[in-house]
């Protein structure tokens, strides 16, 4: 009996040397190719505001109806089988979830400053980020990210300015509807979009 859970103790402790060397075989090839590989931003769009004849409403919303839309939108859009993430919209952005590297989940989280750009689009500035627990510049793991997960279309890394753009003015909602982003002031709760229906769209609707 004795020697059955000596030999017990001694798996257990195989066990977990294995899984520790494991991780640190990760974690330290993740982190030499980060430092190796120099961040890159993808190209990002020209803002421009489309001025063309049509009907346009103004339409509110709150962050706790946002945060029920964005992620329900958000798992139809992240094209990745190696990625989980979630959005909570508080007094700023905040992204957790986890992907897998080398076959291990490695936990993100990420929290971001919104502006939104005078064309209806906005810009997320990270004010911090971890990986796991690397503690790696955000460029770097920003361009890791855009390596690793297929995104949007409409979703820019600006990895070198450690800030994402996200060009929801190209967002393609399946409609001759158009939409913008108007108002986002976190602090007083003001969520507003600014819906187009372009004159052509609505005569071929009809």
């Amino acid at each position: 009996m004795a020697n059955e859970k000596t030999e017990t103790k001694r798996n257990w402790k195989q066990y977990f040397l294995g899984l520790f060397g494991l991780n640190l075989l990760v974690f330290t090839t993740l982190i030499v190719f980060l430092m190796a590989t120099p961040p890159r931003s993808d190209t990002l769009p020209f803002p421009q505001s489309i001025d063309e004849p049509g009907a346009q409403f103004r339409v509110e919303s709150t962050k706790a109806d946002l945060n029920e839309l964005i992620n329900d939108y958000l798992d139809q859009v992240l094209l990745a089988d190696n990625a989980d993430f979630s959005i909570w919209i508080d007094e700023d952005v905040h992204l957790t979830g986890a992907f897998r590297a080398f076959g291990v989940p490695i936990p993100l989280n990420v929290r971001m400053e919104p502006v939104v750009q005078a064309n209806g689009d906005l810009v997320l500035t990270m004010t911090e980020m971890s990986l796991g627990l690397l503690d790696l510049p955000s460029n770097r793991i920003l361009h890791y990210i855009n390596q690793q997960v297929e995104t949007p279309e409409w979703l820019y890394f600006d990895s070198e300015n450690e800030q994402l753009y996200v060009a929801i003015t190209q967002i393609d909602i399946q409609s001759n509807f158009r939409f913008s982003l108007q108002e986002l002031d976190l602090t007083d709760d003001r969520i507003a979009f600014l819906i187009k229906i372009p004159r052509a769209g609505a005569v071929s609707a009809e």
